[in-house]
């Protein structure tokens, strides 16, 4: 392994500490009910207690190991660290799905190091699964055990299975345009999956998620995952996504000339 190998080690270590300490708080909750507020002025974003405790105890335990690290939340300030290494969590990912009672919400956990995320947790307490990514490598960990992830061929479009969570409220018009057009191609599509979707893209069970609006938080678990697993995570011109916004996840990166072309009309209406 590189230079930082001992230190992503140590990094990763801590995960499943975080993991179980953001169940024990979210958990609970979600079977129990919760009260729920609205954080958006003109709109609706929604976030329980759940959120910001657990963001709160996971916090206190990646500082109390290194107190040097970044961490980038989705409810607290951020904490701007004098090391290299930058934690990204989001205790509830899929808020909604958390409130309607859909067990298909999660918790992201992200390791950086130079802005590089090189460990990604998605983790499904409500399914008792998680997605794990490292350098090269991505498993799936669930009551059935450990397995390796890998990606499926698909080259083709019309063979491919994709997703989104939610096309009307997270694409605009011209985005919206151009995701039906690849819609309308593909051999069908899955909504309302959240994480869960790229963590079965990495799986070889889906071949493509389009998303727009995403925050660093929303993306960053992804990448190791996807590309541990032999995929790929862009934006929709084929840069980083590690700052969230319109993101493209393929399993199959021979796809991916082909979607930038549909996803290009959008960004040049």
């Amino acid at each position: 392994m590189r230079e930082y190998s001992n230190d992503l080690l140590a990094r990763m270590e801590i995960m499943k500490d975080l993991q179980a300490a953001a169940r024990k708080i979210t958990l609970p909750l979600f079977h129990d009910g919760m009260k729920v507020q609205n954080k958006a002025e003109t709109a609706y974003d929604p976030v329980t207690q759940a959120d910001i405790d657990a963001e709160v105890v996971l916090r206190e335990l990646i500082l109390k190991r290194f107190p040097d690290d970044s961490i980038v939340g989705e409810e607290l300030d951020d904490i701007n660290g004098t090391s290299d290494w930058m934690w990204t969590v989001d205790p509830i990912d899929g808020t909604r799905g958390f409130v309607a009672g859909v067990p298909v919400w999660s918790t992201l956990i992200a390791v950086s190091y130079l802005n590089k995320p090189l460990l990604g947790l998605i983790d499904l307490p409500a399914m008792d699964t998680a997605f794990w990514g490292e350098p090269g490598h991505a498993w799936r960990e669930d009551p059935r055990g450990k397995t390796d992830l890998e990606t499926r061929e698909c080259s083709k479009l019309t063979d491919a299975i994709m997703g989104c969570t939610e096309p009307l409220s997270m694409l605009n018009a011209g985005e919206l345009a151009a995701y039906n057009i690849i819609r309308a191609t593909a051999r069908f599509s899955r909504l309302g999956l959240d994480a869960l979707g790229y963590g079965l893209v990495a799986s070889g069970r889906m071949d493509i998620i389009i998303e727009s609006g995403l925050k660093p938080c929303d993306v960053r678990a992804l990448i190791p995952i996807i590309e541990g697993a032999g995929g790929k995570i862009t934006n929709w011109n084929g840069g980083s996504c590690v700052d969230g916004g319109r993101v493209v996840a393929v399993g199959d990166p021979s796809l991916l000339p082909e979607l930038y072309t549909y996803l290009g009309r959008a960004m040049n209406p």
